[in-house]
């Protein structure tokens, strides 16, 4: 089994002949990126000594797949699934810019929720505004399709070569999000239900694991399509009503992760404190790395006005 800088070498040095003639005169670039508060090795795959003006690039990281590897075993399996992904960015990524088209960006600018502080490293690099407690910052969605979303962080230099201010991304992501990123709000159980159906356990099985939930007690998730990036779903007024129809009851907000959000019925009875309590325990053993965490507070939204807002334990809830 190769060590981790050994698939490094090993894969700079195969990656251009499995990407195949197509891509002749191309090379690995790697470099250092800071995703997260985290540095990275990644890389991109561009054509050498290339004078043209600058493009968005896909990047890969050397540590997802190395993490891959150490599962497969198989360091062309990783070359392939590798070179399968980005062939996909790189002629998308043609297809839909030379060098960078605006009305393609202006289309397909989203917008994203992250926390100021586990951000905070990149956060003054990047187009933001602040939304509750948390920042709104943008991506671009390269192509979104079975496979995933391929996206960009629209960072200040990007921002700089599309030629919009952050009013304009702000503006198009507005218009923009809820139609890539789709919202959908469902029934916990739903969720609990689809898992356990993948897991082999027959309708019999999965009624006797959940039993009957009283619609009073029910909770929801908010999530989308893909699974990316679905808490960004609460910044908007549209959704928020659909929620408050769903529950019909003022409801409290759970930012489980980045990309999900629990939705708790007041008219549930669960107490405040054991959500935080429960969001506590969420951050701290399931996102202790940062990544996927969203936020530690909880948030409440009114369902006459479905206006939000940072829950304090202070509040009197009718």
């Amino acid at each position: 089994m190769l060590t981790y800088e050994e698939l490094k070498e090993t894969f700079c040095d195969l990656f251009p002949d499995v990407m195949g003639e197509e891509f002749e005169g191309y090379e690995v670039k790697t470099m250092p990126v800071v995703k997260r508060g985290k540095t990275l090795d990644g890389f991109t795959f561009s054509p050498k000594n290339s004078v043209k003006a600058p493009t968005v690039q896909p990047t890969y990281y050397f540590e997802d797949i190395y993490k891959s590897y150490q599962s497969s075993r198989d360091i062309m399996v990783e070359l392939c699934n590798v070179a399968d992904s980005m062939k996909k960015a790189l002629i998308k990524g043609r297809s839909i810019s030379s060098g960078l088209n605006l009305d393609a960006v202006k289309k397909n600018v989203v917008a994203e929720l992250v926390n100021p502080g586990t951000a905070s490293i990149y956060i003054n690099d990047v187009p933001h505004r602040p939304f509750l407690d948390l920042c709104i910052i943008y991506r671009w969605v390269i192509t979104s399709d079975d496979t995933g979303v391929y996206s960009s962080i629209i960072d200040n230099r990007l921002m700089d070569m599309t030629g919009l201010d952050e009013e304009e991304l702000y503006s198009s992501a507005m218009k923009n999000t809820c139609r890539l990123l789709s919202p959908k709000i469902k029934s916990f159980d739903s969720v609990v239900r689809s898992v356990l159906r993948k897991n082999g356990q027959s309708e019999a099985q999965i009624r006797k694991t959940i039993g009957k939930t009283d619609p009073e007690k029910r909770v929801y998730m908010l999530t989308n399509k893909s699974g990316f990036r679905a808490s960004s779903g609460i910044i908007f007024e549209e959704v928020r009503e659909k929620i408050a129809l769903k529950a019909e009851s003022d409801y409290f907000i759970v930012p489980t992760s980045v990309n999900e959000c629990l939705i708790v019925p007041v008219v549930s009875g669960i107490p405040p404190e054991c959500l935080i309590e429960m969001l506590r325990e969420s951050n701290e053993c399931y996102l202790s790395d940062g990544e996927q965490m969203l936020s530690s507070s909880l948030y409440f939204c009114d369902a006459d006005n479905f206006m939000i807002s940072v829950f304090n334990m202070e509040e009197k809830i009718a």
